[in-house]
């Protein structure tokens, strides 16, 4: 929802599918393919993404660290309310 209003920008993908999927564990390879951005895109702001807070590690799998969305952080919090304010916008558009 966030990329119909923002635009398709690798950041805003990537803050839109973590909203989205809040629960979701995901690896950082995960991130990027569902996100539809190179890795190396992603690379380039996820030090971003983790100083602001936005992600948050939940797990290891071996040597693998899992990742899903900080709702602790208040933006992510006010992110999630206003995709939910979008998406009330489009029930009602449709309705």
């Amino acid at each position: 929802m966030l990329v119909e209003v923002f635009g398709v920008y690798p950041q805003v993908k990537v803050v839109d599918l973590l909203l989205t999927h809040q629960n979701i564990e995901y690896i950082k390879e995960e991130i990027a393919e569902c996100a539809e951005i190179s890795i190396d895109t992603l690379y380039n702001f996820w030090g971003r993404l983790e100083k602001y807070g936005i992600v948050k590690p939940t797990r290891k799998e071996g040597e693998t660290q899992l990742y899903t969305a900080n709702m602790d952080c208040a933006a992510m919090r006010a992110l999630k309310s206003f995709q939910y304010e979008l998406a009330e916008i489009e029930i009602e558009e449709e309705t």
